[in-house]
């Protein structure tokens, strides 16, 4: 089984808020994964990020290898 998701310093401002601070994770083919946190705790957002309906402020995300950092989110 290989690499399904890399997100590698994902970082995302909105103006002066960050919503997130270099985020960086792998999800393997096959894996169950979850993210939980608080109300503002930015999943969403990330989660945003991940479909391409954001555009992180810096870093980038990988699907099966590919650079999908600026695609859109069809």
């Amino acid at each position: 089984m290989g690499e399904m998701l890399r997100i590698s310093n994902v970082t995302k401002e909105f103006g002066k808020l960050r919503a997130l601070d270099n985020i960086s994770f792998v999800v393997q083919e096959g894996e169950l994964v979850g993210l939980i946190g608080p109300n503002g705790a930015g999943k969403t957002t990330l989660f945003n990020v991940i479909t391409g309906f954001y555009r992180p402020t810096s870093g980038r995300v990988y699907l099966k290898g590919r650079d999908v950092t600026n695609c859109s989110p069809d």
